[in-house]
């Protein structure tokens, strides 16, 4: 079903595949870019029905370094639906007003609006409530908005009434506090909102008119399902809308939305709920990257059309992968992305370093050569290395002392909920494959190996191993490392059900071994120890959810706690620098990990005057985006033909 054609309004998509809106941050002036062209239709190549790119229908209610309506060149908007129209797909843009929702520092001098003056948790900045005169202007400004983008070739107009932005604001009684006609009254704050739908549609006459809404707001005190389903209604009726995009909650929910914390399709419930009440498609999103989600929900009536906006970041050519049967990226849902672009950053992909700079790939020919590159180390910088290798021409040969690749990543996948991580080990060593990578296994490579082969350009990828921390009294205790844990099979784990568990470390290691052990014991006594005041901060806000967890299944944190020494089961720790002590009946050490040394190789290497790079790990200790990210920047840098 999901590879069939379907209709919004009079407009024909090839399949029920939808590329969501993404803001990208990579605006530059007031005209679309190369770079915008190459990352959308790189997207419309690889089989999406319609991507999504998103516009402020104001100077206002554009976030940082995103184009708005005012200014942008609609010249450059209509090459970009005539490239992709060349691949079948449709131009959809989201008319957007990002509300109260941006921090003051990347929102400059102006204004943040609201419909009343009630500060974003996330951003904490009060925004100013709504005149009279505003509330005309932007009303004004999303009709203008909508006719631009027709009168410049796009296929249909998405309206932003979803997670938190300006017109979703007037339906919550958490952030609607005004006693006029926009308040809550009997309408619940819908009359706005419908008021801008009407100016649109009067703007465009016969043109598909898409809304996008949260299925509720999923916050104590704020609008629920039903709530949502009356205001689709009223929509529907009216003749406003011609599709309906339902996504989760609002940013700011406690509930996660996008992460690995959410089953697959878990929303598309809502989805089906409005649709079960309403006439118009309705496309249901959140979690929904692989094709048995996608069939599941579509056959069962939930929903029209599937949107998704992360697995066309983590691979371009998702959908035609899907429909071929070939192996793809997975996005791993792991929030990098959203992350950074809730911080103002530009939009990435954790897995995919080539994501918005598909137009500097494009320019790169394949060289034809005979020289050879030596990559050293299996795990996924070494992996990304030796792809973007073998990809510019050269031969090359990876390296891996273990029987098997995948560094750190597998390790990586083991906590709950973290096993997709291995799909990206797997799609990294079927396309080593494919490009015809050497891959020797079980190898310790020396420098006599390196010498014998002089390479043109050797890439150092040796990882990490983890650190053993210098204290008292810990060369007599006996202790485990946390990674060698997480490899331990059930019957070895059944011992540790018995008795206190302390992990020392808590950051990500800690905390994820800590939940990998409620898992397979539920019963286990665990306490973590972390000398710094907060724990996984490395994590951002994908530390709630685990931390929460934790809390629930009742394993103890102590911050602020530094661990001294160790006197046989006594853990010897300082907390504002007085001494404590706490037992410990099974001592586990998750202290980091630090670089594997490269020097000897990379001596030998200069006195040969061979060139070569350390990257990922080897070079620094980081999580995996950064160390792809440094590949593809090395790359970049060595490689530009």
């Amino acid at each position: 079903m999901q590879f069939s054609s379907a209709k919004i309004r009079n407009l024909e998509l090839k399949n029920r595949w939808i590329m969501l809106v993404m803001h990208t941050g990579f605006a530059e002036g007031d005209a679309l870019t190369e770079r915008e062209y190459a990352f959308y239709e790189e997207r419309a190549k690889g089989g999406a029905a319609a991507v999504t790119m998103v516009l402020g229908v104001n100077d206002a209610g554009a976030l940082k370094k995103m184009y708005h309506a005012d200014t942008l060149d609609g010249n450059s908007l209509k090459t970009l639906a005539e490239r992709l129209h060349v691949y079948d797909c449709k131009l959809i843009v989201q008319l957007f007003h990002c509300g109260r929702n941006e921090s003051r520092k990347n929102h400059g001098d102006k204004p943040l609006l609201a419909p009343s003056p009630v500060a974003s948790p996330i951003f904490r900045e009060e925004p100013q409530e709504m005149t009279e005169e505003d509330l005309l202007q932007t009303k004004a400004d999303f009709a203008k908005a909508a006719a631009f983008c027709k009168e410049n070739g796009v296929d249909a107009v998405e309206i932003s009434a979803s997670a938190g932005y300006l017109l979703s604001e007037f339906l919550s009684p958490i952030t609607n506090l005004r006693t006029d006609k926009y308040g809550m009254g009997e309408d619940k704050g819908m009359t706005y909102p419908l008021e801008v739908l009407q100016a649109v549609r009067e703007s465009v006459g016969d043109y598909p008119i898409l809304m996008k809404v949260s299925g509720a707001q999923m916050l104590d005190g704020g609008y629920e399902l039903t709530d949502t389903i009356v205001f689709c209604r009223k929509a529907e009726q009216e003749g406003f809308i011609d599709a309906i995009t339902v996504t989760g909650g609002w940013h700011e929910s406690p509930v996660e939305q996008i992460s690995f914390y959410v089953s697959k399709g878990a929303y598309a419930p809502l989805a089906g709920a409005i649709k079960k009440y309403t006439s118009v498609p309705v496309i249901a999103c959140n979690r929904i990257q692989d094709a048995e989600t996608a069939e599941r929900v579509l056959s069962k009536g939930l929903c029209d059309f599937v949107g998704s906006a992360r697995a066309f970041l983590a691979d371009a050519h998702y959908v035609e992968k899907l429909q071929k049967k070939e192996m793809f990226n997975h996005c791993q849902a792991c929030n990098h992305c959203i992350m950074d672009v809730l911080k103002g950053k530009e939009l990435h992909c954790a897995f995919c370093p080539e994501a918005g700079h598909e137009y500097m790939e494009n320019q790169r020919r394949k060289i034809a050569t005979r020289k050879e590159v030596l990559v050293i180390g299996g795990g996924p910088a070494g992996m990304y290395a030796a792809k973007k290798s073998a990809e510019r021409g050269f031969l090359t040969t990876l390296v891996c002392k273990e029987d098997h690749l995948g560094g750190q990543l597998n390790l990586a996948k083991l906590p709950p909920r973290k096993e997709e991580i291995g799909t990206f080990v797997s799609y990294l060593e079927h396309t080593l494959k494919e490009l015809g990578v050497n891959i020797i296994l079980r190898k310790e490579v020396d420098v006599d190996f390196v010498m014998e082969k002089k390479p043109y350009f050797t890439v150092l990828a040796m990882g990490s191993e983890p650190i053993i921390p210098n204290l008292e009294g810990l060369e007599t205790t006996t202790y485990q490392l946390a990674q060698n844990v997480l490899r331990m099979d059930d019957e070895t784990l059944k011992k540790y059900g018995e008795g206190q568990i302390v992990i020392v470390g808590g950051s990500s290691l800690g905390l994820e071994l800590a939940e990998f052990l409620m898992n397979k014991l539920p019963e286990a006594k665990i306490k973590i120890l972390e000398a710094n005041s907060r724990m996984g901060a490395e994590l951002g806000a994908m530390a709630r959810p685990l931390l929460n967890g934790l809390k629930k299944a009742g394993v103890q944190t102590m911050c602020d706690t530094r661990v001294t020494s160790f006197d046989g089961k006594k853990v010897m720790i300082s907390i504002g620098n007085q001494p404590f002590f706490v037992t410990a009946d099974h001592l586990i050490l998750a202290c980091g990990s630090k670089s594997v040394s490269s020097s000897e190789i990379a001596m030998a290497l200069m006195d040969e005057r061979l060139s070569y790079a350390v990257v990922g790990d080897a070079d620094h200790v980081a999580d995996v985006d950064e160390g792809l990210k440094s590949v593809f920047e090395l790359f970049s840098r060595f490689y530009l033909a």
